[in-house]
Formats: C-alpha cells, structure tokens, sequence
C-alpha cells in the first residue's frame, strides 16, 4: 500500500485496489442530450473533430477556485467525444473534494449528495448565465456494477455528472492517462494526497469518484492515484469506498455547444 496523507473520515479507509485498466466491456452507454436517442460511445455519428476542435484538446470554460487565497479562474477542461456541434468534456484537474453521499447509507446516483451539488452548488458557482446556456441537459444511463450487480438505480437528467466506470475505460487510454492532478484548493478542502506520486508538472495526484455501485449500495466506485480503476474485489470480498468518505476528489463532466467562444478557448 503506498502513503497517503488525511484519511477517510471516522477512522474508515477505503480500501483502495490496483486493478487493471481491461476489467470491463466499453459497450456502456453514455449521456446523450434528452431530447435524442441514446447511443453508445463508439457510435458511428460521433467524430473525432468539429470545427478545430479535436478529441484530447484542451480548453478553457467556466471558473473555479484553483489556488488559496486567489479569485477563481478558468477551469482546464480535456474533449472526450465530439458530436452534432457539441462535446463532452472533463476537469483536467480534481477541482474540489466532496463524499459521494453525506451519510452512509445505500444511495445510488439519482438521490447522492454528490450529483446534487454537483447540478446545484458547483453549477452555480462555476458557470455564468451564458455558459449555462452552452451546457447541455442529457440522459445520464445509471447501469448497474458489472461485476456484483449492484443496482445503478434509475437513469437522470443532469447538467453537470461523474463519468461512469464503464465510461472512464472508453475514453481513457490506460492507468497513466487516468492519474489526476489536485489542485491546491482541493488539497486545502482535505483531499487525500499520494505522497509518494508527483507528476512532471510538480503537482501530487488524488482520487476520483465515478458514480457506479460498486461491491455494494453504500460504497462507490472510483479511480485511485495511480490512475487505476477499482473494480476488483479485495481480501474482504468488497470493492469501492464508502460513500462518505472524505478525502476523494470530483472531476466534472458536463457536455456543450461548441459555440465560437468554446472554439476560441482551444489552450496551446
């Protein structure tokens, strides 16, 4: 087990497992616009470019508190899948720590504490009234864990959401790809910190929910700081962390109209 610094909370760690980044089939589905029929990420209509904007670009949209003691600033955002003029898009940083669920208890996506801050508070706080109107509403699809069966509950509409388990598979490369650096707010808001992980860029990497069950309804899964995705069971026989612990980290999802203000944004 490799150091890691400010704990879950009441003395429960989560039990964090090195699995491989193959655990599962990329045949999931993944948010769609409400008012469009859901489709699969490897659908044939999605494209790798719209306009100047490429899968795996970057690009500036939103604002959020990155440093202590500074105003926010634009939020750094990874492309994931362009499709009909609009893109789904990633936090390249983990832009603040906060439990899955603020009590433990059975709770799937629909009713946690997370996608209701996530739609309410950081919505709110991070996007002006005219990038609410670039962010689209879609068809979140909740699918159950694909290892235990844990129930996904029922699929939502959200504007802003966590990418699935069988999500982060599709549209990340491997366990480096999937290693997340934290901010500083993040690590001042308690976040749990790999002490002995450093990215070139200087910056230490966390932990990130994703909104699938995991080994049961009162724990979550999530991506550990070595970019691994935990999916295994482990001595216990349990996989995931308890949906309230603490010190695991968010990063956003949403999708938007690639407006000209989004295609001017690109970062070099």
């Amino acid at each position: 087990m490799k150091t890691i610094s400010k704990l879950a909370t009441a003395g429960l760690v989560c039990t964090f497992i090195f699995a491989s980044a193959g655990c599962a089939d990329s045949g999931s589905l993944v948010a769609q616009s409400s008012d469009a029929e859901s489709e699969t990420a490897a659908s044939e209509t999605t494209t790798e470019e719209d306009d100047g904007i490429s899968v795996g670009d970057h690009i500036l949209f939103g604002n959020y508190t990155q440093k202590n003691g500074s105003d926010p600033e634009p939020i750094e955002w990874r492309v994931l899948e362009i499709k009909d003029g609009k893109a789904l898009i990633i936090s390249e940083y983990l832009l603040d720590r906060y439990v899955y669920n603020i009590e433990m208890a059975d709770v799937t996506w629909e009713n946690s504490s997370l996608r209701k801050w996530l739609n309410g508070t950081f919505y709110d706080s991070a996007f002006s009234e005219n990038e609410k109107g670039l962010i689209q509403t879609v068809t979140v699809k909740n699918t159950d864990n694909p290892l235990y069966g844990t129930t996904g509950g029922n699929d939502t509409e959200d504007n802003v959401f966590c990418l699935s388990l069988e999500e982060v598979q599709i549209y990340f490369r491997d366990a480096d790809d999937r290693m997340t650096a934290l901010t500083d707010y993040t690590v001042s808001r308690g976040a749990s910190v790999c002490e002995d992980k450093v990215l070139e860029n200087g910056m230490s990497t966390g932990w990130w929910w994703l909104r699938t069950p995991a080994s049961s309804a009162n724990r979550a899964a999530e991506v550990d700081c070595y970019g691994n995705i935990d999916t295994v069971k482990n001595a216990d026989g349990v996989d995931g962390c308890y949906v309230f612990s603490e010190g695991i980290c968010v990063r956003p999802a949403v999708w938007i109209v690639l407006s000209d203000e989004i295609l001017g944004s690109r970062c070099d």
